[in-house]
């Protein structure tokens, strides 16, 4: 029997940390949704030969005006959907392989369709995963779950506006697509519309009330008006429901950040990593909380994930720059901030981070003067770059006038070695002349023996 489940997709929400490690303390925590594709699992729609589903009730929009496009699914095709549903949490290549096969043996076997596409786009191949949706949808036009997908990689590729036009043309075509209204209040929090996204989390409850995506939209909703214990039993429930719901992990993450307990956070935000290892901006706010509790190597691990997956975010090599700081990987670090100001529009606080790190450390190849000078000039950008904060303007004047005043006490040091060794040289000079001088002189002549007779007498 065809076992009726699908990975579901859903879009994650990550609020980009920037933190500086050690003692820098001007860039605080900016915050840029970056949802990408992520996986799960759920329902899909019931397969013809099974007399009752395995899972839970398929979504409406999952079932068949007529007849369904699976009735006809061959039965190798079959065998290895279901390989790929075993296979999909432990070894997701070997599942992503079955999925595949499945739909080349069977083109309109939509549910391995999606499926593939889930696991092509935890791999950050999303053109792929794109291709995957849209071959669902052409052989089940009403099949939510994959309108979802497709939405989802509109808005991690930056069209926003794309992915919402997804999702309410499907809506108003099947008004009652939960997964696709469940999305839609999680789209429309992550744009600050709060009680839009309120209103489709509750439409969503009132037909599925152990719903986790919309239960999961109320603790995005509680998070952003800092109703943070109402965020944290939303959230936590919609974890009791579906224990691999990543995003939810992250945004219990980032309630706990908001309430100052970092050492949870990272907790929190490992879960989402375990679970979502293919969403960037879920490791790279991992990597960021690892830097601000001192776990600088398991930093650069994730972090490094993070820019081979979305290779275009300078705030990613920021906070890996921040991480290789802190790993005392400084000529690693300095590359990873200018990384950080050449990629897309670049990022103002890798200037500050640059200014700090030449105004602390020892780097090959620079004495110190030099070093002194070029943090003054990468502080000074950093403050041109535009207006700040009363307190860290404060700061960078200060580190500012750090720089200065170690210019100065070196420069008076090389000056006063500089007079040292003048001196040190006119004494060696003085000393080499005078034993040369006294090498190059006469002897003092030896007195000639006076004559004496045969018998030595004089």
């Amino acid at each position: 029997m065809l076992c009726t489940t699908c990975l579901r997709l859903t879009v994650a929400l990550a609020v980009t940390l920037v933190a500086a490690c050690g003692g820098e303390t001007a860039v605080k925590p900016e915050a840029a949704p970056a949802p990408v594709p992520t996986a799960a699992r759920g329902e899909g729609p019931a397969a013809p030969d099974a007399k009752k589903p395995e899972a839970a009730a398929p979504a409406p929009e999952a079932a068949a005006a007529a007849k369904d496009p699976l009735e006809s699914v061959s039965a190798s095709a079959k065998a290895e959907f279901e390989k790929g549903l075993l296979l999909a949490s432990s070894e997701p290549a070997k599942a992503l392989a079955a999925f595949l096969q499945a739909t080349k043996e069977s083109p309109e076997f939509y549910t391995a369709s999606y499926n593939g596409g889930i696991l092509l786009a935890n791999e950050g191949r999303y053109p792929e995963a794109k291709r995957a949706y849209q071959d669902a949808l052409r052989h089940k036009p009403d099949f939510g779950p994959a309108v979802v997908g497709l939405a989802t990689l509109a808005e991690a590729g930056g069209d926003v506006e794309g992915a919402r036009a997804l999702l309410t043309a499907h809506l108003a075509k099947v008004p009652e697509a939960v997964p696709v209204r469940a999305a839609l209040a999680c789209f429309v929090a992550r744009r600050g519309e709060l009680d839009r996204a309120r209103e489709a989390a509750i439409a969503v409850l009132r037909a599925d009330e152990r719903n986790a995506v919309a239960i999961m939209a109320l603790g995005m909703v509680y998070r952003r008006q800092q109703k943070f214990e109402l965020a944290t039993m939303a959230l936590n429930q919609a974890l009791e429901i579906d224990t691999n719901l990543g995003e939810a992990y992250a945004e219990l993450g980032l309630v706990l950040v908001a309430q100052g307990e970092m050492p949870k956070a990272v907790a929190a935000f490992e879960r989402a990593a375990t679970t979502r290892p293919g969403v960037p901006a879920i490791l790279n706010n991992l990597g960021a909380l690892r830097n601000e509790v001192g776990a600088y190597k398991g930093a650069v691990e994730v972090l490094e994930r993070a820019i081979k997956l979305d290779p275009q975010r300078p705030d990613y090599y920021l906070n890996l720059g921040n991480a290789l700081r802190g790993d005392q990987r400084l000529a690693d670090a300095e590359a990873a901030y200018q990384k950080a100001l050449s990629v897309g529009s670049g990022v103002p606080g890798a200037l500050f981070n640059l200014g700090v790190l030449y105004l602390d450390n020892e780097l090959p190849g620079k004495d110190s003067v030099t070093r002194y000078k070029t943090s003054i000039d990468y502080l000074r950008s950093y403050q041109a770059k535009g207006k700040l904060a009363p307190g860290d303007a404060e700061k960078v004047d200060e580190y500012i006038a750090t720089a200065q005043k170690a210019v100065e006490t070196e420069e008076k040091r090389l000056e006063r070695e500089k007079r040292r060794a003048e001196e040190r040289a006119k004494d060696d000079a003085a000393k080499a002349a005078k034993q040369a001088a006294e090498a190059g002189a006469a002897p003092e002549a030896v007195p000639a023996p006076a004559p004496t007779d045969a018998g030595g007498k004089p």
